[in-house]
């Protein structure tokens, strides 16, 4: 059988108070007719389905209408589980009701990981997973770290190797692997990141959680990346989905078309302003001016061509900030996490954090607590 794994969808996204519902409902649709004219009846989505813990009422209604179009119309059984963006509640409702229409969607951690089976494969379906959630099963168990965690719950599961052993989870799995600035940290200082030897035992490993399309470790485990890009950091990143053969273990990668997607350049802004000097107008798109001093409403003139244009920056201006504000790795890991907040602060908005608003972040972190996301 061959199956699609997609991941990161994040439903509803906004970029500089413009949403990109509309474009993720265009590859969305893309998708379920490739697999339809490619006859593959099998989709795996490895989290993130929504931007938000409380999505729009518009991004559900976009997976509501996506999820019954691929279970009623094109016949596509679709497994999906929960990432860190989502809400194991709201995602998890209804889900026992839609298993026999083929749907599966797994939320919470189980003691017994969850699998659905087709022919003589297993796909075991592990959402999102914090180590306080392994702690609550095994309370005697000395788990600290995400490693800890993952380490000592695979631990207690047993696979059939009789069967095609197949994983879909989302978490940051290798140390080499590459970021983007949209992807949320699952914790501070390092201890979310899994070693990739963990999942050995998996013939295949639908990863989610990083934007980039990559693989980790071996070519059978692998993050999708994000059905388009959502941050300018981004742009260069080859976006595309990844097909399955389970017969053969062979991997392909299809690559959909966005009507607009973010796109960022480089120039003056005589050049920028020459009708000629970027043939596709209509993209998401952010300016990096070269000019040597800050045109008056520069953004609203560029708008009278790009009418997408999100942001504009200055190269001399960043160039600038990175001499003054470049301080010492060593010195930033010695920092509290409330010195590391004003400085953040004062970097991002040239200027010291008010007395009242000391009070507030103070109050706010001891009620988070500063290693809440290790236990």
């Amino acid at each position: 059988m061959k199956f699609v794994h997609i991941g990161d969808l994040h439903l509803g996204k906004v970029i500089h108070q413009c949403s990109l519902l509309e474009i993720q409902r265009e590859l969305l649709f893309e998708l379920l007719e490739m697999m339809d004219q490619q006859n593959i009846r099998c989709l795996i989505i490895a989290g993130d389905v929504y931007d938000r813990l409380i999505p729009s009422q518009e991004a559900v209604n976009l997976l509501d209408e996506f999820l019954t179009a691929a279970l009623l119309t094109y016949h596509i059984q679709v497994l999906m589980i929960s990432g860190n963006h989502d809400s194991s509640d709201r995602l998890h409702f209804a889900s026992s009701l839609l298993v026999k229409n083929g749907l599966h969607i797994e939320t919470y951690l189980k003691e017994d990981m969850a699998f659905v089976e087709y022919d003589k494969v297993r796909f075991y379906l592990l959402p999102f997973v914090k180590p306080s959630q392994v702690k609550m099963l095994y309370p005697h168990q000395d788990i600290h770290t995400y490693q800890d965690a993952l380490s000592y719950y695979l631990s207690k599961q047993s696979l059939d190797n009789h069967y095609q052993n197949i994983l879909v989870t989302h978490q940051f799995v290798g140390h080499s692997s590459i970021t983007s600035k949209s992807e949320i940290p699952l914790s501070v200082g390092g201890s979310e990141i899994i070693d990739a030897s963990l999942f050995d035992d998996f013939d295949y490993v639908a990863l989610g959680h990083l934007h980039a399309p990559q693989k980790v470790k071996r070519d059978t485990m692998r993050y999708s990346g994000s059905l388009m890009c959502y941050s300018f950091d981004e742009v260069n990143q080859k976006k595309s989905i990844v097909i399955v053969d389970t017969d053969t273990m062979d991997i392909t990668t299809y690559q959909l078309h966005p009507s607009k997607t973010l796109k960022k350049y480089q120039g003056t802004f005589a050049q920028l302003m020459d009708s000629k000097y970027i043939n596709k107008k209509d993209d998401y798109m952010a300016f990096e001016l070269l000019d040597q001093k800050i045109v008056p409403h520069a953004i609203e003139q560029l708008r009278t061509l790009y009418p997408h244009l999100l942001q504009i920056t200055y190269h001399y201006l960043m160039k600038e900030r990175q001499q003054t504000s470049f301080q010492p790795m060593q010195s930033i890991e010695q920092m509290d996490t409330f010195t590391l907040f004003q400085q953040f602060y004062h970097d991002v908005k040239n200027q010291d954090l008010q007395e009242e608003s000391m009070t507030i972040v103070k109050g706010l972190l001891e009620k988070a607590g500063e290693t809440s996301e290790n236990y």
